[in-house]
């Protein structure tokens, strides 16, 4: 079982200098010791050379971690106390103590809580759901990660964010929730690459070539695997190269190439036992190795193998190995506490026992493999159910506590009662009664009047930003017609003049159009506006078309299918809509050669379609986002039309989509209730 911890204790970042340097380094900083002054220096070296002894020799770390305790409390140095208790949990995880572990990282919450550390306390959630992990306790695990989650995208933290989704896609590995974990795997990878932060590439590449084989895609997990085992080499990571190796190796034996399956996980091999042949990659590795060579020696006795050079074991030798890498996995699991690797390489021991003749070997691992695994599953349902129980209990206790408030607050008014009499409590109830309930009007009634001042400045907002930038072009375009003219009446000749009068027509009726549609469409937002239903005969808005667009000389347009059609809905919202889809679509050709738009009517069942097409470069997504974002307050590249039509066609119930199959040009789909036909 693999667990990524977050290492932020006493934000000592250079911890990591420890691994690399490694004894010498600590040496060093132990010869520093005596020679510090400060204590807060002190309490950062024992820091770290507790760190590295937690994973080396815990009999140092606990050494160290207790000096580096005693200091920081006599300092009343609350964060140096936290990341020492952090520290003991660090140390006993790895000697697969893990209620201890529990305990430890328990207070240093509590620690890091009462400094309000919110970064620690992402660090602290994070060390409880590796020891629940540990612990086959996955419902607790997911618990506590979401928490280190939530808290990394509340301090916007996206190293602690891609930890979190690392280990949540590790529950879900665990839980064969294959999606989720992918979904997870992938969050982790995004947030690394957001900080470039390169080292940790492999872990969630390794994540996502393993549920890609999970979900039976071979080529993908092959591609991912590869990918992280480039970067661990690449950053000298041999932890995470042991794990991409691991994962090979399995990717070859779903693929029932053990032969392969086991030079990888040899080669795995070679590096846990330089790491630490105690780490739960390294069980894992010895484990999945004995399961290797029983479905060698299996395929082997039903004669469905060639050895290689690499593999050149008889049948008995491939058994033996089995069984001693299998006996040595499930030893090791026991003494970690992991009761999940434990049942499952019991199971193949079970089998390897079977085959080997030792029957009452058999019955003993597969029957403690099942009661492993209906213990985990009946945990599980015993955390819910104590969760759930908790929850009650507190309610309950909480409606108690009312209860007795109530009950003192009424003995009290009996003795003011008694003291004041029933008439003067009576005036000062009813007039608090009263305050409260004219505070209550009051509230609830600026409250209305702020929520529709909000909508109205947002309407506002939004309005003078698309005016801003769709009337400023062709406005700035006839000044500087006029200008020019006014300034130099000389410099153009009667063509040139007639051009440059033509283009001024031309500003000045798509500033008149734009106008119009503005008016339209600021009309549909007045409140309680409601656009007039009416028939309205599809031939009739084509017609509007060909009239608008008919100086439209470079441009073929056509109109095609069944324009006998008629459409419940308001005319000139709908043939605003249209106009503003082929303005659109003439911007968007008007370069191109043979350019060509296309209207297209059809009926299905109770529907009426209208589609423009254009031939032109096509669409881009951030060209859409007027069309369907509504926090969208200026025109962009597709200017106020796609506003314009947004707002339209919710109006009318019009529903737009883009035609994404296209491979060149863009087509726009209307679709509109049908009221039958002319």
């Amino acid at each position: 079982m693999r667990i990524k911890s977050v290492i932020l204790l006493l934000l000592f970042y250079s911890s990591i200098q420890a691994q690399k340097h490694g004894q010498a380094w600590i040496d060093s900083l132990l010869s520093a010791l005596p020679n510090s002054i400060n204590d807060t220096v002190k309490a950062k070296i024992l820091n770290k050379v507790a760190l590295y002894y937690s994973e080396s020799n815990t009999d140092s770390a606990f050494k160290y971690a207790a000096m580096g305790m005693q200091l920081t409390t006599k300092m009343k140095w609350y964060k140096g106390i936290g990341a020492f208790n952090t520290c003991y949990g660090n140390t006993y995880i790895v000697k697969g103590q893990l209620d201890s572990a529990l305990y430890w990282d328990l207070r240093a919450l509590e620690v890091y809580k009462k400094i309000n550390d919110s970064v620690n306390i992402g660090s602290a959630y994070n060390n409880l759901g590796a020891v629940s992990q540990a612990k086959s306790d996955f419902v607790s695990a997911a618990h506590y990660y979401m928490l280190t989650l939530e808290i990394g995208k509340g301090l916007q933290n996206n190293y602690d964010i891609g930890v979190a989704c690392d280990n949540l896609a590790l529950v879900c590995e665990q839980e064969h929730n294959n999606e989720k974990g992918l979904e997870y795997a992938r969050q982790a990878l995004n947030s690394f690459e957001l900080i470039n932060s390169q080292t940790d590439f492999a872990f969630p590449l390794e994540l996502i070539g393993t549920f890609f084989l999970r979900l039976k895609q071979n080529d993908s997990a092959y591609y991912y695997y590869q990918k992280s085992l480039a970067y661990a080499r690449i950053n000298g990571n041999k932890t995470n190269e042991g794990a991409v190796l691991n994962s090979l190796a399995g990717y070859y034996a779903g693929l029932e190439d053990y032969t392969n399956a086991v030079k990888y996980g040899s080669a795995a091999k070679k590096i846990w036992d330089i790491l630490g042949p105690e780490f739960e990659d390294a069980i894992n590795n010895t484990g999945l190795l004995g399961s290797y060579y029983l479905q060698l020696y299996k395929q082997l006795q039903k004669g469905k193998v060639n050895y290689t050079n690499q593999i050149s074991h008889n049948r008995e030798k491939l058994l033996q190995l089995a069984n001693n890498y299998l006996k040595e996995a499930v030893e090791k699991s026991r003494a970690k506490g992991n009761k999940n690797s434990q049942s499952e390489f019991q199971n193949y021991l079970a089998e390897a026992n079977a085959l080997s003749g030792d029957y009452k070997g058999a019955y003993f691992n597969y029957k403690s493999y099942q009661e492993i695994k209906d213990s985990v599953y009946s945990q599980a349902n015993k955390n819910k159910i104590a969760e759930a129980m908790s929850k009650f209990e507190i309610d309950k206790k909480n409606s108690e506590i009312a209860f007795d408030k109530l009950t003192i607050a009424s003995q009290r008014k009996q003795k003011i009662f008694f003291v004041s009499g029933l008439f003067l409590i009576s005036i000062i109830g009813g007039l608090l009664y009263w305050q409260s309930l004219t505070r209550k009007k009051t509230n609830t009634t600026l409250l209305k009047l702020n929520t529709e001042l909000n909508e109205a400045n947002k309407v506002k907002a939004r309005f003078f930003g698309i005016l801003s930038h769709d009337l400023r072009s062709p406005v700035a375009n006839l000044v500087n017609f006029l200008q020019l003219q006014k300034r130099k009446p000389g410099i153009m000749n009667e063509e040139q003049k007639a051009e440059r009068e033509n283009k001024i027509s031309d500003s000045a009726k798509s500033l008149l159009d734009t106008m119009e549609a503005m008016l339209l469409w600021s009309k549909g937002q007045m409140e309680h506006f409601k656009p007039t239903i009416s028939a309205v005969p599809v031939n009739d808005l084509f017609e509007y078309i060909k009239k608008f667009f008919a100086n439209t000389t470079n441009i073929a347009f056509t109109f095609s299918g069944d324009t006998n059609l008629v459409v419940q809905t308001d005319r000139q919202y709908l043939q605003t809509i249209m106009h503003n889809l082929t303005a659109n679509a003439v911007k968007a050709i008007g370069q191109e050669t043979n350019a060509h738009i296309e209207w297209k009517a059809w009926q299905e069942q109770n529907n009426i379609y209208l589609s423009v097409t254009d031939n032109g470069p096509g669409v881009k997504d951030e060209q859409l986002r007027a069309l369907y974002d509504e926090k969208t307050s200026s025109g962009a590249i597709s200017g106020l039309g796609l506003h314009i039509i947004r707002d339209l066609a919710k109006a009318i119930g019009c529903v737009i989509s883009l035609n994404s199959q296209m491979k060149t040009g863009a087509e726009f789909v209307l679709v509109i209730r049908s009221a039958g036909n002319i």
